[in-house]
């Protein structure tokens, strides 16, 4: 385990606000253990710079959130060329759907999950079905010849393990919209690695290494794993610190080490995530790092998903 960010897998991700409209089933938004904020401008122009000097790329403009509820969105989606958003649509009317389409984003993911109304309603609490698909549909008119990624979420829990890509397809008429894609997600590590209505219990780290990912909140402090809603597992503090400081620090040297020796005292979230231990961890946790090294060049991910919580 290197202390370092490999630019080839390392995903970074910049939290321009942690302030959502929604309190969807599967996320911990509702007892957030951190102030709502959004990044100050300052800061967002900082990270933009250090970034760009580390040669690293923000993939998305996401951890918490919704990047939508961001008043500076555009001119920050320009700060970091080749980013993503991912947005719960809400928000998504034709009037910032065409500011956005005038910016650099190269991919823009819509949460919609399911095409039930009536699992919509469990899932994304306190959206409105109807609109969001408006929004969305909308959204796919407007981006016809801009050359953006658009991906229609489908969520898989086992509500809707029963749901297939080619029912969003149909729905939504992607045959007319080459840039336009499904991309499938699970939720367990967003809320708990227990059982829930939600999804089955699951057992190790789905990133595999301490340094998959690099995401900086809102209030500028850095945490390694993106399921870390709280802000629990902190490497380094971009208010203050340089991307190299912080990859030279004692703090992410002891995070490692921890990581390495399954020490879950000094990383409470990691043990979250290896609550349910087993003989099999070893061997689970070594096929996950392997998946990833071998998803470089091959799409196991995406088969992969289709396998989860059914």
């Amino acid at each position: 385990m290197r202390l370092t960010l490999d630019p080839r897998t390392t995903k970074v991700a910049v939290e321009l606000t942690n302030r959502c409209n929604l309190r969807c089933a599967m996320c911990p938004m509702g007892s957030l253990g951190r102030p709502f904020m959004d990044m100050p401008w300052t800061l967002v122009t900082r990270v933009a710079a250090e970034l760009q000097t580390a040669g690293l790329r923000a993939a998305w403009l996401h951890e918490m959130g919704e990047p939508l509820l961001y008043p500076r969105l555009a001119e920050a989606i320009d700060l970091f060329p080749g980013c993503s958003i991912s947005t719960n649509g809400i928000n998504l009317d034709r009037e910032y759907a065409t500011e956005l389409l005038a910016t650099s984003l190269e991919r823009i993911r819509c949460c919609v999950d399911t095409v039930n109304p009536r699992v919509f309603s469990h899932i994304r609490r306190g959206g409105i079905f109807e609109e969001v698909v408006a929004n969305v549909r909308s959204f796919l008119e407007l981006s016809k010849g801009h050359g953006i990624k658009v991906e229609i979420q489908k969520m898989i829990t086992l509500q809707t393990s029963h749901e297939t890509v080619q029912d969003f397809e149909r729905f939504f008429r992607l045959d007319r919209y080459p840039d336009a894609s499904v991309y499938e997600k699970t939720c367990e590590g967003l809320d708990t690695a227990s059982a829930t209505e939600l999804h089955e219990a699951y057992h190790g780290c789905i990133q595999g290494h301490p340094l998959r990912w690099f995401v900086v909140l809102a209030d500028g402090r850095v945490t390694h794993c993106c399921y870390d809603a709280d802000g629990r597992q902190i490497i380094g503090d971009m208010t203050t610190q340089t991307i190299p400081e912080i990859l030279s620090s004692d703090k992410l040297r002891e995070t490692m080490e921890a990581f390495r020796s399954k020490d879950w005292q000094r990383l409470p979230r990691c043990g979250e995530c290896y609550s349910s231990c087993s003989p099999r961890a070893a061997v689970v946790d070594h096929l996950v790092q392997l998946g990833h090294r071998l998803d470089r060049v091959l799409p196991l991910k995406r088969v992969a998903r289709r396998i989860i919580n059914r």
